[in-house]
């Protein structure tokens, strides 16, 4: 008889034990943790990387020009006295040569950068034309350090071999319209790259996002001549 009640006080710890397991356990919902984000919203590699190769296709294109004739230096006034057309050419010239460098180096700057998973569309178009328009300002204050240095040397040139004999009031004359020119081209050409800059870095960034090849920018038929070779 005194073994009854140990009998039914154990029965009922099992119970209790088993309803305990089979109650459903309450979790708490843990947010998703938000995607990484760079230390720096302005990624100097990208950046490097694109003034870089604005630099090297402003001199190769640069040096194409002056191949042909379309420099600077080239001649104001012609033989008879008159002005030169070469002026105005040489500076429509430098006006592609900036438009090329810079659509190409905001490009490559644009679409290697990283995107911060924290943007929405706009601020993401927004950083990867930012980006561009550094890449334009990095290549530029370099480009005029560079044409600063030969300028001077090339003035240090002509000061040691001086004419003896003063040039013409027309060829001055000619030669300080073709400053202005020149002037007029450096300025706009810079204003135009800087935009240049930023929407070929925004077409960088959407075509990051999007996957799209490289092949892709290519026209159809150079695609297939490519193919071909």
């Amino acid at each position: 008889m005194a073994d009854k009640p140990a009998a039914k006080s154990t029965t009922r710890k099992r119970t209790v034990r088993a309803a305990k397991a089979d109650a459903p356990v309450a979790t708490a919902d843990v947010p998703a943790a938000a995607p990484s984000v760079p230390g720096s919203y302005l990624e100097w590699g990208p950046v490097f990387g694109g003034a870089a190769v604005a630099l090297a296709i402003s001199m190769l294109l640069t040096q194409f020009g002056a191949g042909i004739g379309l420099t600077a230096a080239a001649d104001a006034t012609l033989e008879g006295g008159g002005a030169s057309w070469n002026p105005l050419v040489a500076g429509l010239w430098l006006v592609l040569v900036a438009l090329a460098s810079a659509s190409a180096g905001g490009y490559l700057a644009g679409r290697m950068r990283t995107r911060a998973g924290d943007a929405t569309e706009d601020e993401v178009e927004f950083r990867d034309g930012a980006h561009g328009l550094v890449v334009w300002a990095v290549s530029s204050v370099v480009a005029m350090f560079g044409v600063s240095l030969v300028t001077a040397l090339a003035g240090l040139g002509a000061a040691v071999d001086t004419a003896t004999a003063e040039p013409a009031a027309e060829v001055l004359a000619n030669a300080a319209s073709a400053g202005v020119v020149f002037n007029f081209a450096s300025a706009a050409g810079a204003a135009l790259a800087a935009a240049a800059a930023w929407f070929s870095a925004t077409t960088g960034g959407s075509h990051r996002d999007e996957g799209i090849a490289i092949h892709g920018v290519v026209p159809p038929y150079l695609r297939e001549r490519f193919k071909r070779s």
